[in-house]
């Protein structure tokens, strides 16, 4: 590949082509789309991917599933079609998420059923995208790692629009790139209808367009003396339609929408760690290391990264408009979600899981490479090196998928269990915070809720003993700080239910009334 900060030799377009380079947009030595379509090879991939993804998929549901499957899935689809009640809706998923569990019952497996079909198809995007950007071997790798990620298995295990984000994403790119590459407009016409349906499934891929228009600029002030003018409008045609697209899809529901975006954006925001870029980076961090575990997970960490970042950097020197394309969308989050003092969670990264393995891929490769070359291996067998290292990657993370089935997201039901287990006749149950949907509507238990310190203390005015169950910390820590310090004081941990998801522990406390106060209560 040349280096796109020298001048590149642009080649000839092959003869009885109608499709050209577009007037010099892309990197002349960029690496050429595969014309060849490996299905067979990709279906068995497919294969595996589901099958990794079928098992476990009807485990427990957890915060967010629950609020899906009660406020975005069950109602009518008319309803679900007109009615935009908070940002925790994702449109397209709540639509195929109703069909589907109109069609085969509602269950767990059922309302996870479009995340886990969303993961199985970014499987061929992955590698698709991987050949316009790099070698076949790595876009191979790439896809085979996507087949056995711990966190891709997870996130498609999980009744929400963020596999369905990486599928548009990858497929988004792919158009652009292509769309860049040749003349034919009908890339365009893909592109804004990918774009649409990522925006249909979850606002963030606003932040993906974007990304995508900073590379188009950057390339239009970059390679302007290589491109024809007639020739920039047909980008914009793409962006402009993916726009136009999105506020049809989004049309029945365009005030609520804005109402519940732009509006709540001028309102004041509650402040806790959610809102940290400090947090977010060691939240990250401590998920990528979570699988592998303890010591070994931050060495993996560290070593992962440091792989990466040797992968961003060939990139960097042989194409880095293509390096643009893969960091320009998460930058762009951060920055904005940051200004704005948005909840910055890592899933809203997500999107980036097919451009991280390529970084992977990429970075193991000329580290393998590298070394056989100091070893005085001959060529051959440091190709042969670097595709070993990547199988190393591949069969070093499909040792931690299992993590993902042994343990559910949040174990808000074994947590209920232990409480109906150990209570004792006349003493009470209450729950709060992040804790209250998932037993009061979701479970149906008349266990009551308290919001303030002063409902808290009438409980325990009872004198008899007072169970309490709440989950993620942060949120009540942040949202009510009196009922937290009461627990704090007050209120005995009994027992940690752990899960999967980031702190999403559910904490069953207890407290147990002073000897006279119990003695009072009895009477």
């Amino acid at each position: 590949m040349g280096r796109t900060g020298t001048t590149a030799v642009e080649r000839p377009p092959p003869p009885g082509r109608e499709a050209v380079a577009l007037e010099g947009w892309w990197p002349a030595e960029a690496p050429p789309a595969d014309r060849r379509c490996p299905w067979p090879w990709l279906i068995a991939l497919m294969a595996v991917a589901a099958a990794l993804r079928a098992i476990a998929l009807h485990q427990q549901l957890w915060y967010d599933e629950m609020t899906t499957l009660v406020q975005t899935v069950r109602p009518p689809l008319g309803e679900i079609l007109t009615t935009y009640t908070s940002q925790n809706k994702h449109m397209l998923y709540s639509l195929l998420a109703h069909i589907s569990t109109s069609v085969f019952g509602e269950s767990n497996a059922a309302l996870r059923l479009p995340a886990a079909l969303f993961g199985v198809a970014a499987v061929p995007a992955l590698y698709f995208c991987g050949r316009l950007l790099a070698p076949a071997r790595e876009a191979w790798l790439a896809a085979g790692l996507l087949v056995a990620s711990y966190h891709h298995v997870w996130f498609s295990q999980n009744a929400r629009g963020y596999t369905g984000m990486a599928l548009w994403t990858l497929l988004a790119t792919c158009f652009f790139i292509r769309g860049m590459q040749e003349s034919a407009r009908r890339w365009w016409v893909w592109y804004a209808v990918a774009t649409a349906l990522g925006l249909y499934t979850h606002l963030t891929m606003g932040f993906v367009t974007a990304g995508h228009f900073a590379v188009y600029a950057w390339l239009a002030v970059a390679r302007r003396r290589h491109i024809a003018p007639q020739s920039l409008w047909r980008p914009l045609g793409g962006f402009a339609g993916g726009g136009v697209l999105t506020l049809l899809l989004y049309s029945p529901v365009l005030p609520q929408l804005l109402r519940r975006t732009v509006g709540q954006a001028a309102q004041a925001r509650v402040e806790s760690d959610w809102t940290s870029p400090l947090w977010a980076i060691f939240e990250t961090l401590r998920g990528l290391a979570a699988p592998a575990g303890g010591r070994l997970g931050v060495a993996v960490l560290v070593l992962a990264g440091g792989i990466v970042l040797a992968g961003a950097l060939s990139y960097w020197r042989e194409n880095r408009y293509a390096l643009g394309l893969m960091l320009a969308p998460g930058m762009i989050t951060a920055v904005v979600m940051a200004a704005l003092e948005h909840n910055l969670w890592p899933r809203f990264f997500f999107f980036a899981i097919g451009f991280a393995f390529l970084l992977l891929m990429r970075g193991a490769a000329r580290c393998a490479e590298t070394a056989a070359r100091w070893s005085g291996i001959s060529a051959p067998l440091r190709s042969a090196a670097a595709t070993a290292l990547g199988v190393m990657l591949i069969l070093g993370s499909a040792w931690t998928v299992r993590s993902a089935w042994l343990h559910p997201k949040q174990d808000y039901e074994g947590a209920m269990r232990f409480v109906d287990a150990q209570r004792r006749p006349g003493e009470s149950v209450v729950v709060t915070g992040l804790a209250v949907f998932p037993y009061r509507v979701y479970h149906g238990r008349d266990w009551p809720a308290v919001e303030t310190a002063a409902q808290l203390e009438a409980v325990r005015a009872s004198g008899r003993p007072v169970w309490l169950l709440h989950a993620f910390p942060i949120f009540l820590r942040s949202r009510h700080p009196e009922i937290w310090n009461i627990v704090e004081r007050e209120f005995a941990t009994v027992r940690v239910f752990r899960g999967t998801i980031g702190e999403g522990e559910v904490f069953v406390c207890k407290w147990e009334p002073p000897p006279a106060a119990a003695a009072a209560g009895k009477k």
